[in-house]
C-alpha cells in the first residue's frame, strides 16, 4: 500500500505544471489548458479561430472541424524538463463528399510526470510510482452559412498513485465566423464545462473552466496572417502578487508599501500575439508572445525570452512535420514537435470510364 504523504511530491509536480495554465492552482486537470502541437505552441500556446485542415486546432475550438480535415491524422509529442512529457493524438473524418452532416474527431492527449521516488515519514525508499493523467475525447463540428459551430466531450482519468485517482467528464462549445473572403476570422470558445465525477479524496473540485476569444486577419499584400487571442474572459483580474517577497517600507509613514497591480498590466494579461508567415505553399514560419507568461514566469535580474514562442513547418511527400519551441522559464522551455498526414493520399481514386472500365486516376 502506498503511503499517502509521498504522493505530496506528485500532487507539487502536478501544481507546477499547472503554471502552463492560464489560472493555475484552482483546481483539477490544469493539463488541459497545455498546447496540443508544436503550431499552438509556437503561437503563444493558443489558436482559436484560424479555420484549415489542422485537426489539433479543432482540439482546441471544435468550432473548427470542417470537410478540408477529413481523414486526417496527427500526432504531437512535447519534451518538458525533468523528464516530464506529454501528447496529443487526433483523427477527423467526415461521412459525406459535401460535409453537410458534418464532421467528426477522436482522440487522445496524455501527461506523463516521470518517475518518482516514493519513501515514507522518515525517508526511506519504498520504490517508484509514475503520475499521470489522460484526456479522450470526441467531438462534432458543421457550419451554417459563414459560421461555424462544435461541441467536444472529454473523459478525463487522472492517476498521481496507485490509490490516488480522480475521473471527470468535460465540454467544450465552440463557434467561428468568417468574412467572406476569408482573410478575417473570430472565435468564442467555451472550454472544459463540467465536474469530478470521482475526486482524488472526498472533495471534489473545480475544472479549469475558461471563456476564450480569437479574432485573426490574413494580410492581403504579404503572406502573413496575424491572431489575437483573447483568454480567461471570465475573470478580469488574473494578476499574481507574490506573498513571499520581501516587505519594503514607505519611509516617510513607515507603514508596509502595498502591492498593486496597474490596470494596464490587467487587461494585457489577457492577450496572446501570434503570426504565420506563409512564404511557400509548403513552408511555415510561426512566432508568438503570451504577455501573462512573461509577466509570471520571469525573474527579476533576467527576463531572457520567457513568453516568446517560435516555430516552423514543412510538407515532405505525404507528411507535414512542424516544431515548436516556448520559453516558460530562462532556464526552461519546451520542444513540441508534430506530424500530421492525409490518409486519403495513401491510396489512388478510381474513376470509371465510358465503357465501365476503372482508370487510375493520375
Amino acid at each position: 500500500m502506498i503511503n499517502k504523504k509521498p504522493v505530496l511530491t506528485a500532487i507539487i509536480v502536478f501544481c507546477a505544471l499547472s503554471l502552463f495554465a492560464q489560472i493555475g492552482g484552482t483546481g483539477v486537470y490544469q493539463f488541459l489548458n497545455l498546447p496540443v502541437s508544436s503550431r499552438t505552441s509556437a503561437l503563444g500556446g493558443v489558436l482559436n479561430c484560424v479555420k484549415d485542415d489542422d485537426v489539433s486546432l479543432a482540439i482546441q475550438n471544435p468550432g473548427l472541424l470542417n470537410p478540408s480535415m477529413d481523414n486526417h491524422f496527427e500526432i504531437s509529442y512535447i519534451n518538458y524538463i525533468a523528464g516530464v512529457n506529454f501528447g496529443t493524438v487526433a483523427y477527423a473524418k467526415t461521412f459525406d463528399s459535401a460535409g453537410k452532416k458534418g464532421t467528426f474527431m477522436a482522440g487522445m492527449q496524455y501527461i506523463n510526470y516521470g518517475t518518482i521516488i516514493q519513501a515514507d515519514d522518515v525517508g526511506n525508499i519504498l520504490g517508484t510510482f509514475t503520475p499521470g493523467e489522460y484526456n479522450y475525447f470526441i467531438g462534432y463540428g458543421n457550419q451554417w452559412r459563414r459560421f461555424s459551430y462544435g461541441a467536444q466531450l472529454k473523459f478525463i482519468y487522472s492517476s498521481l498513485a496507485s490509490s490516488y485517482t480522480s475521473t471527470g467528464l468535460a465540454m467544450d462549445l465552440g463557434g467561428f465566423y468568417a468574412s467572406k473572403d476569408g482573410d478575417f476570422t473570430t472565435a468564442l470558445v467555451l472550454r472544459n464545462m463540467g465536474a469530478e465525477i470521482k475526486p482524488y479524496d472526498v472533495t471534489r473540485e473545480p475544472l479549469p473552466f475558461e471563456i476564450q476569444g480569437g479574432i485573426s486577419e490574413k494580410l492581403k499584400h504579404l503572406p502573413l496572417r496575424i491572431s489575437v487571442i483573447l483568454q480567461h474572459l471570465e475573470v478580469f483580474d488574473m494578476s499574481y502578487i507574490n506573498t513571499n517577497a520581501p516587505v519594503q517600507t514607505d519611509l516617510t509613514t513607515g507603514q508596509p508599501i502595498v502591492q498593486t497591480v496597474p490596470l494596464s498590466q490587467k487587461i494585457a494579461e489577457h492577450f496572446i500575439f501570434a503570426g504565420e508567415l506563409m512564404p511557400g505553399k509548403n513552408f511555415f514560419i510561426r512566432f508568438g508572445y503570451n504577455y501573462q507568461r512573461r509577466v509570471e514566469l520571469t525573474i527579476p535580474d533576467d527576463a531572457g525570452f520567457v513568453g516568446f514562442s517560435y516555430g516552423f513547418g514543412f510538407k515532405i511527400s505525404k507528411f507535414n512535420i512542424s516544431y515548436g519551441r516556448a520559453a516558460y522559464h530562462i532556464s526552461a522551455a519546451s520542444n513540441t514537435f508534430t506530424i500530421t498526414t492525409n490518409f486519403s493520399e495513401f491510396y489512388k481514386r478510381v474513376d470509371k470510364g465510358e465503357e465501365g472500365k476503372e482508370i487510375p486516376a493520375p
